[in-house]
């Protein structure tokens, strides 16, 4: 299945990652409480990587490459994280 740049497919994605990501940090910074740390992580590797499919459709093959290694070094951080708190 191809995605329309721009289209309500890719908006709606964007939309729900950024949503969650937002959320998941609001709740941490409200209440304290970390624990859903990760998800804020994985919520941000979302938004980088189609950040960097956007660039790269764009011809902005830099700006591309710096937020795919942004969204792989979000993932490998949240799944320290992860395997740390839930001893995996």
């Amino acid at each position: 299945m191809k995605i329309n740049k721009g289209g309500p497919l890719e908006k709606s994605i964007r939309f729900i990652f950024s949503a969650a990501t937002l959320g998941f940090a609001l709740y941490g910074l409200i209440t304290g409480d970390f624990r859903f740390q990760y998800l804020m992580l994985l919520g941000i590797t979302g938004v980088m990587a189609l950040t960097g499919v956007d660039d790269y459709d764009r011809g902005r093959k830099g700006w591309s490459y710096i937020s795919f290694a942004v969204a792989l070094f979000c993932l490998v951080v949240a799944l320290q994280i992860f395997l740390r708190d839930y001893g995996l």
